[in-house]
């Protein structure tokens, strides 16, 4: 996992280097890890892409504090993904930083990824998602023109009816 400014905000966001994988086939995606055409994704239904954005919208709720604890995490993460989340707003908190802004999201589709399991790509832009100084409110030194990233987000749903969650991430490609 990456460490200090840069990789709190880089990493927080999607885990980068140390993203524990999703499921996807390998055979869904092509030579330089981007989803294929064969993938088959499909627009992800209104019931699942309300759960990823609620994910978002908790995600960086709890970056501008940053409290590990919070209990909305539990809500819209679970497994190592909220494993990650907490890891990651306790070493914020430690270097007394908070990230601050948006992230923009280019959601490309959804593929199955098992029972109760689908895997939602999107083409993440954390240029306007900052670490900032916690006590002086002061954006640190950090890159801040980085490359998009395509995600594959695992999520899953624990019984019939009940809510999605993101379960995991990978980085699948750059520049999406």
């Amino acid at each position: 996992m990456l460490r200090g400014a840069a990789g709190a905000a880089a990493g927080a966001a999607l885990a980068l280097a140390a993203a524990t994988g999703c499921t996807s086939p390998a055979s869904s995606a092509s030579v330089d890890g981007r989803p294929s055409a064969e993938a088959g994704l499909r627009s992800p239904s209104p019931e699942v892409r309300q759960a990823y954005d609620a994910y978002w919208a908790a995600w960086l709720a709890a970056s501008r504090t940053p409290d590990p604890g919070d209990p909305a995490l539990e809500r819209v993460a679970t497994g190592t993904q909220l494993a990650e989340l907490r890891e990651n707003l306790a070493h914020s908190r430690t270097a007394g930083q908070v990230l601050l802004g948006e992230v923009g999201h280019r959601v490309e589709g959804v593929s199955e990824a098992g029972p109760g399991q689908l895997v939602l790509h999107d083409c993440i832009d954390l240029d306007r998602w900052l670490i900032h100084d916690a006590r002086t409110g002061r954006p640190v030194d950090q890159l801040e023109d980085k490359p998009t990233q395509l995600g594959a987000f695992t999520l899953k749903r624990e019984g019939e009816g009940g809510p999605w969650r993101v379960d995991s991430l990978r980085v699948i490609g750059e520049n999406c």
